[in-house]
């Protein structure tokens, strides 16, 4: 495993046990045990590699910490404090903080670079968008990611941490996530 891969797990996984530092998984969860969230969530077929873009999406000037309301996150459960940028452990991001779990959201990298990382993920459509669908357990924590295209360069990041968590339903829970966060980034 590269270091790129595999410092995010067990960051997002301390982030839940300690309540302070978080990273991003490496490893997937199997294409078999995950099904779409709904209709509007559906597999890819970009076989060419290229990333599916519904319509450019700007992250110029945007807060990581806005793309997601105390509403987008009720089915997560009550945050146990206010959301804060977390740039020390992933560059433009933030982290909403649950008993028990943790939902981190990013400005990201280019799309093609986290699907070569996590060569066993699933690519889903999200409102035309190609994302990419990972989960990874960590000791007696669950850690699901979902990167989703936004523009040729750069992607966001919404990932859950739950103690306790079963992939599939996470995936379930992350999938209207990534719609609030796309639907609230401007035009590109």
């Amino acid at each position: 495993m590269t270091s790129s891969r595999t410092w995010v797990v067990p960051a997002l996984a301390a982030l839940v046990l300690s309540g302070c530092s978080y990273t991003i998984n490496g490893d997937p969860l199997p294409e078999a045990g995950v099904t779409p969230a709904s209709a509007s969530t559906t597999p890819s077929a970009a076989s060419d590699g290229v990333p599916k873009i519904g319509e450019q999406r700007s992250v110029a000037g945007v807060d990581p910490c806005k793309l997601l309301s105390a509403d987008d996150l009720k089915p997560v459960g009550a945050l146990t404090r206010e959301p804060a940028r977390r740039d020390d452990q992933i560059q433009e991001s933030c982290q909403f903080v649950f008993d028990g779990a943790s939902v981190v959201t990013a400005l990201y990298q280019k799309y093609e670079h986290v699907r070569q990382r996590q060569p066993k993920g699933r690519e889903v459509l999200v409102e035309g968008h190609s994302s990419w669908v990972s989960c990874e357990q960590d000791g007696n924590a669950m850690v699901c990611t979902t990167t989703t295209a936004v523009n040729p360069n750069r992607s966001i990041l919404v990932a859950m941490t739950l103690v306790g968590g079963k992939g599939e339903q996470m995936v379930a829970t992350l999938q209207p996530l990534v719609k609030a966060a796309l639907n609230r980034l401007p035009p590109g």
